[in-house]
């Protein structure tokens, strides 16, 4: 089985995105072999196609902090089963969905989709905090596309 954790940094030690479509990184767990494939999160677009190659890659369980309606009706029309955890870091998050200790989703946690906030200012987790992680200071990782601008409003 393969699992999708949204969070703040490369690695299971980072903090769980406060909102999906927002988290820096897509954890990538197989529960086979036991690996981490983390991917940078380069922003969204309107049909959400980066979920939809997820699932296509046999992700089938998502761990998320917050979800719009929108990501949401994307991925449960595609039969991915979403989970929430807030408030912890991936490997608590997915020590708890090991544990059958998450809560699954019926609905979106949030009103609103991304797209919804156009023109509207919101924080990026990690803006201008020194690691790298904000727009525009990254630090080379991700698949040879460096680090900065992955999230864009229109």
């Amino acid at each position: 089985m393969k699992i999708m954790i949204a969070t703040d940094g490369d690695n299971l030690e980072s903090k769980m995105a406060k909102r999906f479509g927002h988290a820096a990184y897509y954890l990538i767990y197989d529960t086979e072999t036991k690996e981490i494939d983390p991917r940078e999160n380069f922003g969204h677009d309107d049909n959400h196609s980066s979920l939809i190659d997820l699932v296509n890659e046999g992700v089938t369980h998502f761990i998320i902090g917050n979800i719009g309606p929108n990501a949401f009706d994307v991925l449960k029309s595609r039969n991915a089963k979403i989970y929430l955890a807030r408030l912890m870091t991936g490997k608590e998050a997915l020590d708890k969905f090991m544990n059958n200790e998450l809560e699954e989703l019926k609905k979106s946690t949030l009103p609103k989709s991304i797209e919804d906030h156009q023109g509207e200012h919101h924080h990026h987790a990690g803006q201008g905090m020194g690691r790298g992680l904000g727009h525009g200071m990254g630090r080379g990782m991700g698949r040879g596309r460096g680090g900065g601008g992955r999230h864009h409003h229109g």
